[in-house]
């Protein structure tokens, strides 16, 4: 092949590949059935709490840079249907931002202690954050806004009750993302230790394989 015919050849690949490129990152949400042996979690939020994009963008971000650190992906979808746990090889989760008023009655109803930021319910895959109380925590001085702060602490608070929802039973550890009472005043990103990891993994690839097999 001439010099001239090896140059029209690598063009039209590179062609190729940018359109390939192009199409897979339209198409990044997955619509249907995903790869045998990816880890998905779609979060289904209700945003009731009434909370600004900037804040909720700040959360989706933190609780995505957590999963990704043991290869689980996040799908944030804003939508106050109820979903259930298990559909189209992915699981799904239910995540609630309360409002002061929704907040305030299911901690009169319930007793729930001062320190409770969140609430996991396992059966029904619903993760309840008290999104008042965590803005009222105040963290150390830092170099970031306060609204930067309260998204990083959302997303913490969130990332946590979802590894309760995953992980199910006994499922805080002494340290790290998991441990009983979230850390709020640190921003540097808190992690699952290894078994945490690991059962997540194998307990996500579990029903995306099933499903796929039928």
């Amino acid at each position: 092949m001439t010099k001239a015919g090896r140059q029209a050849t690598a063009a039209l690949a590179v062609a190729v590949a940018m359109t390939v490129g192009g199409r897979a990152s339209a198409n990044d949400e997955p619509t249907a059935v995903t790869h045998p042996r990816e880890r998905t979690v779609v979060l289904h939020v209700a945003n009731y709490a009434a909370l600004s994009p900037h804040v909720l963008a700040g959360a989706r971000a933190r609780v995505a840079k957590v999963y990704e650190g043991i290869d689980v992906r996040t799908v944030w979808v804003e939508s106050e249907d109820t979903v259930r746990p298990r559909q189209d090889g992915r699981h799904h989760l239910t995540v609630i931002l309360l409002s002061r008023n929704m907040a305030a009655k299911k901690i009169s109803a319930e007793r729930i202690a001062d320190q409770v930021l969140g609430q996991a319910h396992l059966s029904s895959g619903r993760a309840y954050i008290f999104c008042d109380r965590i803005a009222a925590v105040r963290g150390a001085p830092t170099l970031f806004s306060i609204s930067t702060l309260f998204s990083i602490s959302l997303g913490n608070v969130i990332a946590h009750e979802l590894g309760h929802l995953v992980l199910q039973e006994n499922s805080h550890s002494h340290n790290g993302l998991m441990r009983a009472i979230v850390d709020l005043h640190a921003v540097h990103l808190q992690n699952f230790n290894q078994a945490q990891a690991s059962t997540i993994r194998t307990m996500l690839v579990e029903p995306t394989v099933a499903a796929t097999a039928r």
